[in-house]
This record gives structure tokens, sequence and C-alpha cells, in this order.
């Protein structure tokens, strides 16, 4: 009689931005200190899907905690679910309200957190504050600011950030402004420059990026690392 075949153990992490050398690295560490550990990823841009196949229980358990300990800044769900679904879950745990203001990712990033079903428990607001005058109309950004440091700069995100906190009716704010290109602007500044704030009422932090791509994936990768800082946020408030 033929005995079953044993049932592997599997296991999925979520993670954001870890250059590829250093995956690969680590994953071949792993497969090297645990007999018949696997570890495969699949990337689209920043975000990353890590899955492990391992002999049993055990392996397993150290196998993920082997690659949580090395990477624990760029992991953020221990399930398999993308990055707007996390962000969501999170927020309905915690009933905490979100608002975006967006300029170079276009309402992109207002959109990919309403597509999550229950969005509206934590959804406040998205203003696509795309011209220097809805900046300083709708969210209040100095027109010093916007004169002096340029629409695409840290104080202006951060100014953007914080018309949203005024307005008191949510917990956490995302703002971004960049350049997706093709073409720079009369700034002069870099195809890729971009800037994203997030604020509670703990304080704003801004983020300077400098992606590459053509737009569309310059614009993505916005999308996906404000949600991914976001994520960071929701967790510290």
């Amino acid at each position: 009689m033929e005995e079953p075949e044993k049932t592997r153990s599997k296991a999925v992490l979520k993670a954001f931005g870890i250059p590829d050398a250093a995956m690969a690295k680590e994953a071949a560490a792993i497969k090297s200190a645990i007999t018949g550990a696997e570890i495969t990823f699949e990337k689209h841009l920043l975000d990353e899907t890590i899955s492990f196949d391992c002999a049993d229980g055990v392996s397993l358990t150290k196998a993920v905690c082997a690659f949580t300990r090395r990477f624990a800044e760029n992991i953020y769900a221990e399930y398999d679910a993308e990055l707007q679904v996390v962000l969501v879950d999170i927020l309905k745990m915690g009933k905490f309200i979100i608002s975006v203001a967006e300029s170079f990712t276009g309402g992109n990033l207002a959109s990919r957190i309403v597509s999550v079903p229950g969005a509206s428990k934590v959804f406040y607001e998205g203003i696509v504050a795309y011209s220097e005058e809805a900046k300083a109309k709708r969210l209040g950004v100095s027109r010093e600011s916007l004169k002096t440091n340029k629409p695409v700069s840290s104080q202006v995100a951060g100014e953007m950030a914080e018309g949203l906190l005024k307005e008191g009716e949510c917990d956490l704010v995302v703002a971004t402004t960049g350049l997706a290109g093709p073409q720079s602007d009369e700034s002069g500044f870099p195809v890729g420059l971009c800037y994203i704030a997030v604020g509670s009422d703990q304080g704003v932090s801004v983020y300077k990026f400098k992606f590459d791509g053509n737009r569309e994936e310059i614009t993505e990768k916005g999308v996906q690392t404000a949600l991914f800082l976001a994520i960071k946020g929701v967790k510290n408030i």
C-alpha cells in the first residue's frame, strides 16, 4: 500500500521595494540553510509577492521568520492581498478615515482605494488638484511656495496634505505631486521626480522619489508607493 504524499507547508508575504538582488541573495541563503525550502517571487513594478513552500510547518516558520527579519521595513502583509486591500483592511480595523490629494497621479490613488468593497466606510474624499490654482484655492497651498519652491516640491506636497487635515474630517491624509513626463516642465526638474506626503494629527512627513520608466510606469509607481506609505502611516496612528 502506497504511503500518502506528505502535504507541504505554504505561506505568502507581501512586500514593497526590495531590490531584486537583495531578495535573491536572502532566498538563496534561506534555501541553503533549510532543506527543501522553495521561495519564489512575483513582482509588479515595486509591489512584490513572496511565496514560501517548505517540507513542514517548522521549516516554513524558520524560512518566513528569516525573510521577515531581513526585510521587516518592506513587508506590509502576511497574506496575499493587493496594497489597496491591505490599506482598507487596516483603516477598517482602526475605524480611521482617509483623504487624498493628487497631482501627478491624477485620481488613480483615490480610484484604487475606492475599488475595494467597503471602502466607503473609510474614504472621505479625493481631490485632483492638478493646476497650481487648484492647489492654492482648494488645498490652501501658499502662492509663495508654488512660486519659490515650484509645484513639484517637498514644501508643496506637505502643504497639500496639511490642507486636507485642516478639513478635520479624516485621520490620515496622502498627497502626491510630481513629474510623470514624458517631458519636464518649466521648472527644469527631471522627469520621475515625485514627492509624497503622509499626515495625521501627529504631523506630516514628506518623501522624495525619483522613479524611472515611461509616463504610465511613473504614475503607477507613484500610486503604489503612496499606498505603501499610507499603510505604514496608519499603523503609526
